[in-house]
């Protein structure tokens, strides 16, 4: 547990292996929408899907669907008839109180009522557990970043990758996020 209620887990090895095996088998299904194969570690996504189910189940929850298959457009978890994504982002530092949350402009459409979000702090295996906002209350706060607009110095919106970002200080806490869950907000 951090200063700000965020939550950690230690990731293992073997979360990791599933992860790359569950992109391999998506990107066979679908289309990468940009890739770095420097650092390309898009499968940090379905490792935060991982400790995500991981978490639900250590904190009680059953009956929830995760939805490996057919994945795209659709949400990540259906927990008590909520409809959650899950959004991971890689970092080599823990994270800070004035970092973002994003997610892809599109995603806005999707039929997601909640976000919930984690940081993959890779070089010690840690995951971060951020918290959870309603989508509406989420873009009712974001910013929405167009083409060829700067979010900071090292990262300008390329055309089709738009976005809506927000400071993770509006997200509630995990404990408190699963407490609205269980109640199903």
């Amino acid at each position: 547990m951090s200063d700000n209620s965020w939550l950690t887990s230690t990731v293992p090895l073997e979360w990791e292996i599933r992860a790359k095996d569950i992109r391999n088998k998506r990107d066979a299904e679908y289309a990468n929408i940009f890739v770095e194969e420097d650092t390309n570690m898009r499968w940090v996504g379905d490792l935060g899907e991982i400790c995500f189910n991981h978490w639900l189940k250590a904190n009680g929850f059953t009956g929830f669907h995760w939805h490996l298959n057919n994945a795209a457009g659709q949400p990540d978890f259906t927990v008590n008839g909520r409809r959650i994504d899950v959004k991971t982002v890689k970092r080599k530092f823990a994270p800070k109180p004035y970092y973002t949350a994003q997610i892809t402009a599109r995603h806005k459409d999707h039929p997601i009522d909640v976000l919930f979000f984690m940081i993959y702090q890779h070089l010690q295996k840690t995951m971060w557990f951020l918290g959870g906002i309603d989508m509406p209350q989420y873009l009712a706060k974001a910013r929405y970043y167009s083409a060829g607009e700067r979010v900071h110095k090292d990262y300008v919106i390329r055309e089709g990758h738009e976005i809506y970002n927000a400071e993770v200080t509006i997200l509630t806490p995990p404990a408190a996020w699963l407490q609205l869950l269980k109640g199903t907000f």
